[in-house]
């Protein structure tokens, strides 16, 4: 019988995890890279990427963009459009991530590099992103 990513969390505190969606790229790459999850034991801070399991069972990969007292607003890397996300469904904090057999934490310097060029301006990449997405729909047409 397969555990659940919250009984194994619960079990050995860690979970290691392939990346299935797009939506936190280009930091982790879909069926290429792995995730290492912990179990939640500190505070959560801005730019901290979670997993949390909306109630439909799906599991949700995304960074926290900004802290509300009972709430996350959450944005994958890859999306414009933000989430609000009840603190409860939160379960995991990405410690850090495999990429071609190299382990990266989230207080490495390349990892840090990424939050500052990429991150923190949301404003900016969630306009460039949805200007994007529009051109493609354009090209459909």
């Amino acid at each position: 019988m397969n555990s659940t990513i919250e009984e194994e969390l619960q079990k050995h505190g860690k979970h290691l995890d392939i990346v299935v969606g797009n939506s936190m790229q280009p930091l982790l790459r879909v069926r290429q890279d792995q995730v290492v999850l912990t179990k939640l034991e500190k505070p959560l801070k801005k730019y901290d990427v979670v997993l949390y399991k909306r109630p439909n069972g799906q599991y949700v990969l995304h960074r926290i963009v900004k802290i509300k007292k009972d709430h996350y607003i959450i944005n994958g890397d890859n999306r414009y459009h933000l989430e609000t996300v009840p603190k409860d469904w939160v379960i995991a904090l990405m410690e850090g991530f495999y990429r071609c057999d190299k382990y990266y934490t989230r207080n490495s310097l390349p990892y840090k590099l990424y939050i500052t060029l990429w991150c923190r301006p949301l404003t900016i990449r969630r306009f460039l992103l949805y200007l994007r997405q529009k051109l493609k729909q354009k090209r459909k047409k």
